[in-house]
């Protein structure tokens, strides 16, 4: 079964991450995009959040920022339950791309594989080897 995956952040940044991964893999059913504007209420995003997050027994959420609204909505979400959902923070296309192709249907894996590409996306060229 495949887990739901929600884009959480602030402005553009959900849906223009989730745009350039279907850009390289194709569309993605299991993606939803959860946008932060300028003119909304913290609740107002949380009901939003809500609303995506349906009826579903896990989730994972990617968020842009840890300790912004966004993540507090979702922080918030996981306390109501009754679903499952992992949360991690800092958004980054690696990190969208491997959890995408990443086949265990486990939340909790499939977090670990999000922390660890987004840490191992980001790359000094200029101390690399390659």
């Amino acid at each position: 079964m495949s887990i739901p995956i929600i884009l959480a952040g602030h402005g553009s940044l959900p849906s223009g991450v989730g745009e350039a991964a279907e850009m390289i893999l194709g569309p993605q059913s299991r993606l939803k995009v959860c946008e932060l504007n300028p003119s909304d209420r913290p609740e107002d995003f949380g009901a939003r959040l809500g609303e995506l997050a349906g009826d579903a027994a896990e989730l994972l959420v990617l968020a842009d920022l840890h300790g912004g609204s966004p993540f507090n909505a979702v922080r918030a979400l996981a306390a109501r339950g009754p679903a499952r959902i992992e949360l991690v923070s800092g958004l980054n296309l690696p990190m969208l791309l491997e959890v995408l192709l990443h086949t265990t249907g486990d939340v909790t894996a499939l977090a670990g594989v999000a922390r660890a590409a987004g840490r191992d996306g980001v790359v000094d060229v200029l101390e690399s080897t390659w």
